[in-house]
């Protein structure tokens, strides 16, 4: 299962669902959009992962490769909503597309750790 399709796929054959099915489940009229993710010729929106990902009563992070994988909160998931501006979804989005693609490499990883770690500190120091 090396892309979020095959993983999308994968999940939705072991729940027993159709494209279909798994697309009127997301509310979504045409399977196509799920058939396109499942292709890996569309990228699917933060949105729509979780949604997928809620259909399929899965984790986003089983959906995820590790190095896409998300910090869960302490209930047990992130909720993308919370405080985040629509820039930030904004930026995420586009981190969570290039992680799916398979365009980050190592010393973009080492970068976005040091940004991490950098929001992790008081705003006062």
């Amino acid at each position: 299962m090396n892309t979020l399709g095959t993983r999308i796929a994968h999940y939705r054959k072991l729940k027993g669902l159709s494209q279909q099915a798994l697309a009127n489940e997301c509310g979504w009229e045409s399977q196509s959009r799920i058939g396109n993710y499942e292709r890996d010729t569309r990228e699917p929106s933060f949105d729509d992962l979780r949604r997928i990902a809620k259909a399929l009563g899965v984790s986003l992070n089983d959906l995820l490769t590790p190095a896409m994988q998300i910090a869960e909160s302490e209930e047990g998931r992130y909720d993308p909503e919370e405080r985040l501006s629509p820039r930030s979804r904004q930026v995420l989005d586009r981190l969570t597309l290039a992680a799916s693609q398979g365009r980050l490499v190592e010393q973009d990883l080492i970068l976005l750790e040091q940004i991490a770690r950098r929001l992790e500190k008081p705003q006062d120091e």
